[in-house]
């Protein structure tokens, strides 16, 4: 897994080096610049975070402060999907070796396993090779650039900073296992935790409060630090401190901390086990999470726990749980070849579809954050089964699934990861010479859920 992590992260610089003379805009996850899918939005950063305001204001004749400091930060995570490297798996990959430099002109160089490339960046966050916008960074917080390139997603602090550890008292002897929270895939829950009346009353909304211990039981502390672990992250970085606390089972202790940018709370076994989560304001004007960190509990623990009495939210939401709406959706053989209508029954929270020559149904908290979600479906249609499987020789853990009979055809199923990427594909033929290629990734398509339903609802018609 190393290795494949490590050969995708050169493969993606290596191939927008190639393509930066012809491609104009970003690739999408599952697209690299030498893909032949059509050009779509690229699902990348699920969390928007605000730049560090400028110290002072600019005479009107001098050019605004960078949004992103300048100077060379240092890889301390890297994240494919589900599988992580960090810490000393990320030494012995030598990954950590990783660098990100940004000069205050806007212009850097990534530093990548031994190779270095030249890039242009943006005060928005785009980040240019050859003068062609391919990725995007963010800032996470006050230190902290997450970059994404591709189904990559990369985190730097700043070169001698050690990652964020928990803002509340920890014992001295603790042992410290500092986590990125970016999972798009959600574990089953059926049901949702009742916590305890809140006590005491919110000064900001969103934000911890109260008079509450933070004390439970150090089996449920794991869990709940899985729990928000394996949340995809657009959803766990839109989660209040109530509705943590609600799946916690209590309020966590308010760190009274408030400095005007994060406060933070902490949930504990009443021990050395503690879970620190962060909360941000954001443009809302609602507090919201922007890091969870453990310490005192071992991974092996955490990833152990039992998740089933915590909330089931995303695309792990029931069937049921939220109003639907049918809509018909309209995409094509090809480019210039016949219209297929799509009709799907869609739930009218957390579900986005976008029309064009693919449809796609995006997974996310709000429209805002939709086109960027990692979690989704994508419909295509193709004159032949040959189009459909044209890259199927590059298909890694390649396994049939039942077929489903979907729209009144019967569809073949199958799953496989592509580009470092899991899907979930079923395809069939509709009309003569008309495929439909339904693929899916990063959602939960267990029986009874919302995406099961949607994938269930669609019918098809050729005009």
């Amino acid at each position: 897994m190393k290795r494949f992590l490590i050969f995708t992260l050169v493969l993606l610089l290596s191939a927008c080096a190639v393509a930066c003379g012809g491609n104009n805009g970003k690739t999408t996850p599952e697209q690299q610049p030498t893909a032949d899918t059509e050009a779509t939005p690229a699902p990348v950063a699920p969390v928007t975070e605000d730049s560090p305001a400028p110290v002072a204001v600019p005479e009107p004749t001098e050019e605004p402060a960078p949004a992103f400091a300048a100077g060379t930060y240092v890889l301390t995570a890297y994240r494919v999907g589900d599988a992580v490297i960090e810490g000393d798996m990320l030494v012995t990959s030598g990954m950590d070796q990783s660098t990100l430099t940004l000069n205050a002109d806007r212009t850097g160089v990534l530093q990548l396993v031994g190779d270095s490339y030249e890039i242009g960046w943006t005060d928005a966050g785009d980040v240019t090779f050859s003068g062609v916008s391919l990725y995007t960074m963010e800032q996470a917080d006050d230190k902290t650039i997450t970059f994404h390139m591709g189904d990559a997603i990369m985190t730097f602090l700043p070169e001698g900073a050690a990652p964020e550890t928990t803002e509340a008292p920890v014992e001295p002897d603790a042992t410290d296992a500092p986590a990125v929270t970016e999972a798009p895939v959600v574990t089953e829950a059926p049901v949702v935790t009742e916590a305890p009346a809140p006590s005491g009353e919110a000064t900001f909304p969103g934000a911890p409060y109260g008079s509450s211990d933070g004390v439970i039981d150090r089996a449920t502390l794991a869990a709940f630090y899985r729990w928000m672990h394996e949340l995809p992250s657009d959803f766990l970085y839109a989660m209040t401190f109530d509705e943590l606390s609600a799946a916690a089972g209590k309020q966590g202790c308010d760190g009274r901390n408030n400095d005007g940018k994060t406060h933070s709370a902490t949930w504990s076994d009443g021990d050395r086990g503690i879970v620190t989560v962060t909360f941000k304001l954001r443009d809302n004007g609602v507090w919201t999470c922007t890091s969870i960190v453990i310490s005192g509990v071992a991974s092996d623990e955490y990833n152990a726990a039992d998740i089933s009495g915590f909330p089931k939210i995303a695309s792990s939401t029931p069937a049921g749980t939220n109003p639907t709406e049918t809509q018909t959706l309209e995409g094509k053989v090809g480019f210039s070849g016949p219209k297929v209508n799509v009709t799907a029954t869609i739930p009218t929270k957390n579900w986005y579809p976008e029309k064009g020559s693919s449809i796609y149904i995006y997974c996310a908290p709000n429209a805002e954050k939709a086109d960027r979600s990692q979690s989704y479906f994508k419909l295509e249609f193709k004159e032949s089964l040959d189009k459909i499987d044209f890259y199927k020789d590059s298909f890694e853990n390649l396994a049939e699934l039942e077929p489903r009979m979907i729209g009144g055809i019967e569809m073949q199923g199958r799953s496989y990861q592509y580009i470092g990427m899991n899907w979930i594909e079923y395809y069939g033929e509709i009309a003569e010479g008309i495929w439909v290629s339904i693929k899916l990734t990063g959602v939960d398509l267990s029986e009874g859920t919302e995406t099961e339903a949607i994938l269930m609802s669609m019918t098809f018609a050729v005009q």
